[in-house]
């Protein structure tokens, strides 16, 4: 049998020799993996007991580690062992109290291969070279470095491969760009935004991919879903930027269209229209400004409401959900009984649309500031009625529009 071992450590960690791989999602305690992960981590290089006793028993006082380091060694060996049972030589060795890889043994590393095609990349000129170097730079990574160790002397390692692949990611986007191979685009970003789904520019680059072919309906349920997730997991607002290309995808020219009953078709809200009308932000700034200007007209008032969610515990400053996970899961909830506060509440011909992670606005003709507030009240007892926790608290205000001649 060869002495080539196949070993995959972005994502998955196993180890493949022959016809048999071992993988660390096989069940077992995780203390003898940390062991073979971490000296297949370090290669060819040796470490000394002192440094696998603080890597494995960092927070264990007992006298016997040295023992129990022994025992390690041994359990480890055995999983190894499933490999080639019958070979000579043993995968990790022990000499003069040092620990390491056998040398004589042949490791061909997933994370060694990507990080040399990267470089590669990076020194060629040629397009077409550079992308292929990428694009199989990146058919390689599989997830982060080690996903299932949540040790902490990964973290440096793993952060370093994740940044070469999101540089690679970004580079390779480039390489799309210069010949518009939008469909590219759109595959490496889909993909890309499961291991890092908190890369807004990825999600940028794929609604802008989707657009630009010609894919505006996915462009928009793409951006809806987005927006969605930054507010529920994330505890984040869209950018500006996202939020600039959300209007230039929405105001893109139409086909030329003659017959007046298929625009009016396209025009016409589908279903029975229930409740308050609920528009994205960018389109409730239009509906504002052309309010704005009706009122230099008609004289009529109409006034900009700003309902918040905050914490009970902090109701003048929520915290941010990102930094508080419990919070975060409160404010969700909330921002639903919140919504179906205000569609319950609101005719059907008034406006409102989600501001920021916990607020929304609202645009309420009324003939005083007085009739505002009650609607504002009425809001508030409906959203109570339906949010019986009291771990938030709902604040408003209420300014007229500024008429715009």
């Amino acid at each position: 049998m060869s002495n080539e071992y196949l070993v995959t450590m972005l994502g998955d960690f196993t180890v493949t020799h022959g016809k048999k791989t071992i993988s660390d999602r096989q069940n077992r305690s995780r203390k003898p993996w940390n062991l073979i992960e971490y000296l297949f981590a370090r290669r060819g290089e040796s470490s000394d007991q002192d440094d696998l006793l603080k890597l494995i028993w960092s927070d264990d006082t007992s006298d016997n580690s040295s023992g129990a380091l022994k025992v390690l060694l041994h359990r480890a060996r055995k999983i190894l062992d499933e490999l080639a049972p019958d070979d000579n030589e043993e995968l990790i060795v022990l000499k003069k109290g040092e620990y390491f890889l056998n040398r004589n043994l042949t490791f061909v590393v997933d994370v060694d291969l990507f990080e040399q095609l990267c470089k590669r990349a990076e020194k060629r000129k040629t397009m077409s070279t550079r992308t292929s170097l990428l694009e199989e730079a990146i058919r390689i990574y599989k997830g982060d470095f080690l996903l299932n160790n949540q040790e902490n002397w990964l973290i440096p390692t793993a952060e370093y491969y994740h940044n070469m692949y999101v540089k690679a990611v970004y580079s390779l986007i480039d390489c799309y760009l210069e010949v518009q191979n939008y469909d590219g685009i759109i595959n490496v970003c889909t993909e890309a935004l499961k291991i890092d789904a908190h890369d807004e520019g990825l999600y940028f680059r794929l609604i802008e991919a989707l657009y630009r072919s010609g894919h505006q309906t996915e462009a928009l349920v793409a951006y809806n879903e987005v927006t969605e997730a930054f507010y529920r997991q994330f505890g984040i607002n869209p950018s500006k930027e996202l939020k600039s290309l959300y209007r230039t995808i929405i105001k893109t020219t139409k086909a030329l269209e003659t017959d007046l009953n298929v625009i009016k078709d396209a025009l016409t809200e589908e279903g029975e229209a229930v409740g308050a009308f609920s528009c994205e932000y960018e389109f409730f700034k239009d509906i504002y400004q052309l309010e704005a200007r009706a009122c230099a007209r008609s004289g009529d008032s109409i006034y900009l409401g700003l309902i918040t969610l905050s914490s009970a515990e902090a109701p003048t400053g929520a915290h941010e959900p990102k930094n508080n996970p419990a919070f975060a899961k409160s404010l969700n909830k909330g921002m639903d009984d919140l919504v179906r506060a205000i569609n319950d509440t609101l005719r059907k011909g008034d406006v409102y649309s989600r501001y920021s992670v916990s607020q929304y606005v609202l645009l309420l003709p009324s003939a005083s500031y007085e009739n505002v507030e009650m609607v504002m009240k009425r809001i508030s007892s409906a959203f109570y009625r339906k949010h019986l926790k009291k771990d938030l608290t709902l604040s408003y205000r209420m300014l007229p529009l500024d008429p715009k001649a």
